[in-house]
């Protein structure tokens, strides 16, 4: 992306480039009403800088790059992942014994802390600013739009409807899945 490129350019940069990383087509990504909030949460929380960089990284590179891991896991599932955990999941703390011993732990991180700004002095919002963060400082996943779960990508990959949003119609129940 260029410095002055308008933000309606740059939104189209980062859909041409989201098509690319994804495997979808420009017009299914706008097709999820999702674009403008996925551009918006990228740059709010990574900058400006973090995202032209992605957008213009080298095409065969961009797997490396925590940031475009970042934006693919957005389109297809609709949730925020902070570069630091794209591309890597905890296990341990997820599976590890709770307090009785019985039932797997909540990972102290995962609870939001209290009072948080979502604002800064300005009225702007800085990258990371306004999502819970976990203990080491990290922003904690988050739901970017109520739309976002029901629009993410993973339905139209796996050839499924998004549990208790999209029913398959009317007396779909008869005929036998495809």
């Amino acid at each position: 992306m260029t410095q002055g490129t308008t933000t309606e350019e740059k939104l189209r940069e980062f859909v041409k480039f989201s098509a690319t990383v994804t495997g979808f087509s420009e017009f299914d990504l706008w097709g999820t009403g999702q674009a403008e909030a996925y551009y918006e949460t990228a740059v709010d929380q990574e900058g400006p800088d973090a995202i032209r960089e992605a957008i213009s990284s080298d095409p065969s590179a961009v797997s490396a790059d925590p940031v475009v891991k970042s934006i693919i896991k957005l389109w297809y599932v609709g949730v925020w992942y902070g570069p630091e955990l794209a591309g890597r999941v905890d296990v341990a703390a997820w599976t590890a014994p709770g307090r009785s011993g019985a039932k797997p732990a909540v990972p102290d991180d995962s609870r939001p802390e209290e009072g948080r700004s979502v604002r800064a002095a300005s009225g702007q919002r800085q990258a990371g600013e306004g999502h819970a963060h976990g203990g080491d400082g990290r922003t904690l996943p988050f739901v970017v739009s109520p739309d976002a779960y029901t629009e993410g990508l993973l339905w139209r990959a796996i050839g499924a409807h998004p549990s208790g949003a999209k029913a398959p119609g009317y007396g779909s129940w008869a005929n036998p899945p495809a």
